[in-house]
């Protein structure tokens, strides 16, 4: 039986088909049929022509088709087995020396010439145009989107599932997605059913620009991107890719490739629409992810204006635009001594009380919905107290109309009190200056009186009623001299010198020069250091008269009756997380005085008879230039010192 396809052919040529040159004419008739096939001439032994399919098949050039023998293209039938019947199978030899199985259907093309149109149907083509097939897949696009619709889970899964219907339907692993992300500047593979990897993990940009539109690429074919090249490297016959997201926005590409030599049939249709749902699930899935970082990111917010509500020193008080109190912050509660639910719905003069310039301000503030700033105002706490403060006036607007006012209240008393406290230290260091030059100045007349004493008292007879008086005057020279030099070691700017500084070494050395004074008073000491402590970076004839002055004191306080000294060194972490040296000196004698206490590190104050009070003001400014602290604890019965000094962090 004659295949219909030879007849247009032969009715318009006739029996005049072989005179025809070139063959232009059945080339073109030939490219109407859609399946592989070719004009084959069995006297000649020779292929005359093929179509773009058998091309794209075989994957031959039509020069290397033409003339052609046809035991070379096509084996396991004989020719004879070809010619005779109309329809048989066989293997197709490609060019990539691959076998496919195929049908050949043979049609006459000319009695006189015996010409005969073979076309070459591979069987999986033949598999997916079957009814079966095509209702696989009618089923498939009819559950795709209610199962989108309907999918709940995370969207990496529902995409997954969208794949494994499409390799189901094609029957290939090699099935990827590539997306596109503003924090890299290119694709990355996101997605894959690939069993070996053949496809790149990553793809320059370009080729989602150059992919935008559905491409089929075959070998053979020009390669343009690289997801071809790499296919074509790694022996992929095939690689069709559709472009994912919308036509302004695309977000990545769908690609599905195989090992077969050529694509299944209307394979770049199907994934068209599968790329829309797996867009749609992205798409979905990005919309749900900036929902949610929306969500969490106002969640913050709100945590964060509740932390800064709650513990902002300022006063914040919320009023409506009826001047009523809406709410008050912790800080606004300390600051006027109500609670929170007691000025709730209490009109604002009835709270903030002060003078008149606060209430018109307001009002202005409420008209204007500019904000407005009141300077070292005074306003009175619920007990009566005034303290200075400045208040802040802001409107809050909801899309231009005005919803309420907030009051930030600052309290500027405690800033006017460092305002004071700035001034008296400026006084203080004119005093000390002042005090370095008159010490400076005194210090002359001093030494020249205690030089003329000491020539007086050797011309003087040592029965001499006068030799008492004058050694009074010396002894109050010497100790007129030893305040005046106080006064310049107070007085003078003291910058440490920085060097390593063993402390438990420096402690055992001050204490073996006081151990005869000790011996004395019945002063009995106890040293404890622990083992392996680092050195501190200071100055260690400062670090000394900083030990020497308290060791002195805690002797001092012991004289009447004895006692213990305790010197103890320790690493700790009590004022810093990093590690501080502290020295403890700890005494039991009768403990410093009430009326003192708090005045202890001031110039001038002390409880010996004979003392200048500079010595623990010194002390502490040594310690402060040491990056360090001084503190104490005083009862009846004992007195400690403690001091901390900074490891140095080069050990």
């Amino acid at each position: 039986m004659r295949d219909v396809i030879s007849r247009p052919i032969q009715a318009l040529f006739g029996n005049k088909i072989n005179k025809i040159e070139p063959y232009s004419a059945i080339q073109n008739l030939l490219e109407l049929i859609a399946e592989p096939a070719l004009v084959y001439d069995p006297e000649g032994n020779r292929v005359l022509l093929a179509n773009s399919a058998f091309l794209v098949l075989s994957a031959y050039s039509q020069q290397e088709v033409i003339n052609e023998n046809l035991e070379n293209l096509l084996e396991n039938p004989s020719l004879e087995e070809i010619l005779k019947e109309d329809s048989t199978t066989g293997l197709l030899r490609t060019r990539n020396r691959l076998s496919i199985p195929v049908e050949i259907r043979k049609g006459v093309l000319d009695q006189q010439t015996g010409y005969v149109v073979l076309r070459v149907i591979s069987q999986m083509t033949l598999q997916y145009l079957s009814g079966n097939w095509q209702k696989r897949l009618l089923t498939t696009f009819q559950m795709i989107p209610r199962f989108v619709e309907n999918s709940s889970g995370e969207w990496m899964e529902t995409v997954q599932h969208l794949l494994d219907v499409l390799k189901g339907l094609f029957e290939t692993n090699l099935i990827c997605i590539y997306h596109a992300s503003a924090d890299f500047p290119e694709l990355r593979k996101l997605i894959s059913l690939e069993e070996l990897t053949l496809f790149p993990d990553t793809l320059p940009s370009s080729d989602l620009i150059r992919l935008s539109l559905p491409v089929l690429w075959t070998p053979g074919k020009r390669m343009t991107t690289h997801l071809h090249r790499s296919a074509r490297i790694a022996g992929v016959t095939y690689v069709a890719s559709v472009a994912i997201g919308r036509e302004n926005a695309l977000e990545g590409l769908l690609v599905v490739g195989g090992m077969e030599s050529q694509p299944p049939p209307l394979l770049l249709e199907t994934i068209e629409v599968l790329a829309v749902y797996v867009s749609q699930v992205i798409s979905r899935s990005v919309l749900e992810e900036n929902i949610r970082r929306e969500a969490a990111r106002r969640e913050f917010q709100l945590q964060l204006y509740g932390a800064v509500y709650e513990e902002v020193q300022e006063g914040v008080v919320v009023v409506d635009p009826d001047s009523v109190i809406i709410e008050i912050n912790p800080a606004a509660e300390l600051l006027f001594g109500y609670t929170r639910n007691e000025v709730r719905g209490e009109r604002i003069e009835n709270i903030l009380i002060t003078p008149d310039r606060f209430l018109p301000a307001l009002a202005n503030v409420m008209t204007t919905k500019t904000s407005s700033l009141l300077e070292n105002i005074t306003l009175h706490r619920r007990n009566g107290q005034t303290f200075a403060a400045d208040v802040k006036i802001l409107p809050i607007q909801h899309y231009g109309d005005l919803s309420g006012v907030v009051l930030l209240v600052r309290d500027i008393s405690e800033h006017e009190q460092i305002l004071a406290q700035s001034r008296q230290l400026e006084q203080r260091a004119f005093l000390g200056e002042f005090m370095g030059v008159f010490a400076h100045e005194v210090l002359n007349p001093i030494n020249n009186i205690s030089t003329g004493l000491q020539i007086l008292s050797r011309r003087l007879a040592s029965e001499n009623s006068l030799q008492e008086l004058v050694s009074r005057m010396e002894n109050d020279c010497e100790r007129l001299h030893h305040q005046m030099e106080a006064l310049k070691t107070y007085a003078k700017p003291y910058e440490p010198k920085q060097e390593m500084v063993d402390v438990p070494q420096l402690l055992n050395r001050i204490l073996e020069r006081w151990r005869p004074r000790m011996e004395r008073l019945n002063v009995h000491h106890v040293f404890q250091s622990a083992e392996k402590l680092p050195p501190v970076k200071g100055d260690w004839r400062a670090l000394d008269q900083v030990f020497n002055n308290l060791i002195s004191n805690a002797i001092d306080a012991m004289r009447e009756n004895g006692g213990v000294l305790s010197v103890k060194v320790s690493l700790s972490t009590l004022v810093s997380p990093h590690p501080h040296l502290e020295i403890a000196v700890s005494d039991n004698g009768p403990g410093i005085p009430d009326d003192i206490r708090e005045r202890i590190f001031e110039p001038f104050v002390t409880t010996k008879a004979s003392g200048t009070g500079l010595g623990l003001s010194i002390t502490k400014r040594i310690v402060t230039a040491h990056r360090g602290s001084i503190t104490f604890n005083s009862y009846p019965g004992g007195t400690v010192f403690r001091i901390f000094l900074p490891a140095s962090e080069e050990s």
